[in-house]
């Protein structure tokens, strides 16, 4: 696995929603944000700055799944995102909501060099970008019903959710 200090988060809105609705990633997991669950196991892993692209209108609710310390920016503009990723060091990227679970395989969740992820993303959002590596141990959530399920399976795996620092 390729050790990243950033990361950008892509916090989705909720399946089917006709307005601008609370993000995926913002409902709980066992009584815990998905966010939250993200954001401890990338802590642990080392990374150091965030990005979250999202409605500004959700600021709050994302900082809350942070420590108060962490170098968080959230945002949905494109220029934001470019100055963030103005680094040739490889940069995490989640394009959703994802539950840290060791003996997850490779999927969605990949890193690449802050510069190439620039240049793919200049025109257009893509996950064809130069020299990214799929990433192992993330498991995606889809919407509600996929929490009801992980929830049950989380709870016989008797995995437990992060614990709160702020």
């Amino acid at each position: 696995m390729i050790p990243t200090e950033s990361a950008v988060i892509f916090a989705e809105a909720m399946p089917d929603a006709s307005a601008p609705s609370i993000p995926l990633m913002l409902e709980a997991v066992l009584s815990c944000p998905i966010l939250s669950w993200m954001s401890s196991q990338l802590l642990a892993d080392g990374v150091q700055r965030f990005f979250v692209v999202c409605e500004p209108c959700f600021e709050a609710d994302i900082r809350r799944c942070f420590p108060a310390a962490a170098d968080v920016v959230v945002s949905n503009r494109q220029s934001d995102l470019t100055a963030f990723l103005n680094t040739p060091d490889p940069v995490t990227v989640l394009n959703r909501s994802a539950i840290p679970l060791a003996g997850a395989g490779l999927g969605f969740a990949y890193a690449a060099p802050g510069y190439e992820l620039q240049e793919a993303w200049k025109v257009k959002m893509t996950n064809a970008v130069q020299g990214a590596e799929l990433l192992p141990g993330w498991l995606p959530v889809y919407g509600p019903e996929t929490i009801a399920e992980l929830e049950t399976a989380l709870q016989k795996m008797g995995v437990t959710p992060p614990a709160r620092e702020n």
